[in-house]
C-alpha cells in the first residue's frame, strides 16, 4: 500500500509501519499499480494472457527445487541440440538412390553375403525375379541401414548372377520396402 501521509510503500494493508496512519478501507493505488490506472473512467488495463502464461509458467518452475530446474534445462538443451543437429538423410520414395556403399564387392563377398542372406531371411527365386523377406531381428531400424541392405543384396546377387535381377525386398510385416532392376536401380516404396 502506498501511506498518503509519508509517500511510502509497504505490503501492511492496515497501517503504515513508517508513520502509523491507517489506511483508507478502499486500497489506494501502489507503485505498480499506478502505471496500470487510467485516468478517464475507462477501467484499468488488464495483463495481456501472453504476460499471465509467463507468469503462471515461471511461477511453477520457481516452486521446483534446483536440481529439477537445471535438470530441465539440461534436457531442454539436448533436445534442441539435437533436432537442430539431426542431418540424418531423407530418402524419397520411387526415386533411384545413389550408392552408400564405399566399396564394391568382389566374387566371394557377394557370394558370403547371399549365403548369409538366406540363412536369416526368406529369399525366393521366380524365374528372373527375386523376392527377399527379412526377419524382425535383422531388419535395420534407421531407413539408411535399411538402403544400404538393399544396396549390398542388389550389388552381390548382380555380382553372382552377372546381370542384374528384378529384386523385391519386403520388410517384418510383409510390406514391401524396396525394388532393384536393372533398369533404374535400387528404389524405395513407401
Amino acid at each position: 500500500m502506498l501511506c498518503t501521509a509519508c509517500n511510502k510503500e509497504s505490503k501492511n494493508l492496515r497501517v503504515c509501519p513508517y508513520c502509523f496512519t491507517p489506511y483508507p478501507t478502499e486500497p489506494a493505488p501502489t507503485k505498480r499499480n499506478s502505471l496500470r490506472m487510467n485516468t478517464g473512467s475507462t477501467p484499468a488495463v488488464q495483463p495481456s494472457a501472453v504476460r499471465e502464461a509467463y507468469r503462471n509458467a515461471r511461477a511453477l518452475v520457481m516452486r521446483q527445487t534446483p536440481l529439477v530446474r537445471w535438470s530441465g534445462l539440461g534436457i531442454l538443451v539436448v533436445l534442441i541440440l539435437w533436432f537442430a543437429t539431426n542431418s540424418s538423410p531423407k530418402f524419397e520414395a520411387g526415386v533411384p538412390q545413389a550408392a552408400i556403399i564405399a566399396t564394391p564387392l568382389q566374387r566371394d563377398e557377394a557370394l558370403a553375403l547371399i549365403r548369409t542372406t538366406r540363412e536369416t531371411a526368406l529369399v525366393d527365386v521366380q524365374q528372373d525375379e527375386v523376392f527377399v523377406s527379412y526377419p524382425a531381428a535383422t531388419f535395420p531400424v534407421r531407413e539408411e541401414g535399411q538402403l544400404a541392405l538393399v544396396q549390398q543384396f542388389a550389388e552381390a546377387d548382380g555380382i553372382v548372377e552377372a546381370r542384374k535381377r528384378r529384386i523385391f525386398f519386403y520388410n517384418p510385416n510383409g510390406k514391401l520396402f524396396a525394388q532393384s532392376d536393372a533398369n533404374r536401380g535400387v528404389i524405395l516404396v513407401r
